[in-house]
């Protein structure tokens, strides 16, 4: 079973995989797991933007976060291969829309009104599939 933090590694329909990173479980959202996607595994510079000119590192391009259900991560097995504990910074990465009011992890902010963010994510929930498209669309390559 995955913990918030683990780092996993997620089966890809054509073989391959992707690199992910639990940032929730929700206990409020029944069974909600957010992670971001930072690239497919044995790609050059996971994830990393570089400059053109200098091939220098710009910065880390990440997918998410998404949420799926946890039997999905269960059922498709996903591997953990590493922790790393997610600091205040990072939790803020789950930072979203959920009809009309604002979560941060399980923890309600206040409505969007008073927020005064508008423009914040709305968490969905990805089925396997979806999830699959996703991580072709941002990394540009075909998984299905």
């Amino acid at each position: 079973m995955v913990t918030e933090g683990d780092i996993v590694e997620i089966p890809l329909p054509d073989g391959r995989s992707a690199i992910g990173w639990i940032l929730h479980m929700s206990k409020h959202f029944k069974d909600a797991v957010g992670l971001i996607v930072f690239g497919l595994k044995g790609q050059p510079g996971i994830g990393v933007n570089y400059d053109p000119e200098t091939d220098a590192p710009l910065s880390m391009k990440v997918l998410g976060p998404l949420y799926t259900h946890v039997e999905a991560i269960q059922y498709y097995r996903w591997t953990r291969i590493g922790h790393q504990p997610i600091s205040e910074s990072k939790r803020l990465m789950t930072k979203r829309r959920v009809a009309d009011g604002v979560y941060v992890g399980d923890e309600y902010i206040g409505s969007v009104e008073e927020v005064g963010e508008p423009n914040l994510p709305v968490m969905r929930a990805y089925g396997m599939i979806a999830l699959y498209g996703e991580i072709e669309t941002a990394f540009g390559q075909s998984v299905v």
